[in-house]
């Protein structure tokens, strides 16, 4: 029996450090975790896997060059597979095919973080490409939808989700037959992010910043990219709130690479600072203060209840700039627009952090399945995992 994912990546950093624990944790569990990747497909480029996901033993490759070399890997496994394909287009041959095996699937939806497609897709973007994610996305989706109500695709068995809007969304009855068919046949709550054994005890030796990458792929193909001229106005500018943040708390400042970025850039123009990749969970839980614009990781500072400082930015771009918004309608987060910076009053920001912090526990419980009757997504697979194996051996005896 195989236990594995299926996506379709040209790196796997972003994907394998998201989800660290959970990779590691299932190939540590069960010996052997593969990833399917599917990359070759659709594209062309080589697939790139860093030194440290190679490092693991336990997980393993498998690129099919073709359908053929796919069909064939399907053929002869018993697979319990995490789904992680998404609806375009060029990936409907990869569900269509899943379907013809009847593969036991699940998928992760969202474990944390705070997205909308309306801000990241259209106004965030000028006409010429709202027609183009319409293409991209919203199309192939009704498509998906009408083959999964005619049974050419499956449903996927299992959804695991954190957010409690987005279950009601899903749960919310559609107007049209043809998209009436519900897409998962179960949907399972389960706690946001992963277990990361938060240990309150840490020192909180350091201010954190977490990076979003200043010229992220999702800015530039919708149009937001710094030049070299706004690169350096950038980093001065991020530069100089950190400092002050330093000098106020004498605490050093550590700045945490999205896996994305350019690590000899931010060094080149970030010089008396620590910078480091892939390494954001260990920093933040020994953070005093953490400052951000729109990251994901974010969440993990939250429910550490750490001080948070949400820096605005207009030249970044609108996306950048609307997808922060979304944190500031959910967390009552401290907000400084580095625009209009100055200096800091280190007895005002302090007392201001620090009152926030009540709030934190009353956003979460709205927004998120935090109480205690949850798990968290490891322990969720791991149940669902010792359940199929049980039930394939089963069968094999009968």
């Amino acid at each position: 029996m195989i236990i594995g994912e299926i996506c379709a990546v040209g790196n796997y950093s972003k994907k394998y450090f998201m989800r660290k624990s959970m990779y590691d944790q299932l190939s540590k569990k069960f010996k052997k975790f593969y990833f399917i990747n599917c990359h070759y497909l659709v594209d062309k480029e080589n697939i790139k896997i860093e030194k440290e996901i190679k490092s693991n033993k336990n997980i393993f490759f498998f690129h099919p060059k073709n359908y053929k070399e796919l069909d064939d890997f399907l053929k002869v496994h018993k697979i319990f597979l995490i789904n992680n394909i998404s609806f375009k287009f060029y990936h409907l041959k990869i569900h269509i095919l899943l379907n013809k095996k009847n593969i036991f699937q699940v998928q992760i939806d969202n474990l944390g973080e705070m997205t909308s497609y309306n801000i990241e897709n259209w106004k965030s973007v000028d006409i010429k490409k709202k027609f183009y994610f319409v293409y991209l996305k919203k199309i192939p989706l009704i498509i998906y939808k009408i083959l999964n109500n005619i049974n050419i695709i499956k449903p996927i068995d299992i959804l695991y989700l954190a957010r409690k809007d987005i279950k009601k969304n899903y749960e919310r009855k559609k107007s049209f037959y043809f998209l009436s068919k519900k897409k998962y046949t179960i949907i399972k709550p389960v706690k946001p992010k992963l277990n990361l054994n938060f240990d309150k005890n840490l020192n909180e030796k350091f201010i954190v910043f977490i990076d979003q990458n200043l010229n992220h792929r999702d800015s530039i193909i919708r149009g937001y990219e710094l030049n070299i001229k706004e690169q350096k106005k950038y980093f001065y500018m991020i530069n100089k709130y950190l400092s002050c943040l330093k000098k106020i708390y004498n605490k050093k400042i550590v700045i945490c690479l999205h896996p994305s970025s350019n690590i000899g850039l931010y060094k080149k123009n970030l010089k008396r600072m620590k910078i480091v990749k892939h390494k954001t969970d260990y920093f933040l839980s020994r953070a005093f203060v953490v400052v951000f614009h729109d990251s994901s990781s974010i969440l993990s500072a939250i429910l550490q209840k750490k001080r948070i400082i949400q820096l605005t930015y207009s030249n970044l771009g609108k996306l950048t700039v609307d997808r922060g918004k979304i944190y500031q309608k959910y967390f009552d987060f401290y907000i400084e627009d580095l625009n209009l910076f100055k200096n800091i009053n280190k007895k005002r920001l302090s007392t201001k952090l620090n009152s926030k912090l009540k709030n934190y526990t009353n956003f979460l419980k709205k927004i998120f399945f935090i109480e205690d009757k949850y798990k968290d997504i490891n322990d969720e697979l791991i149940i669902e995992i010792n359940k199929f194996k049980n039930k394939n051996i089963i069968n094999k005896f009968n």
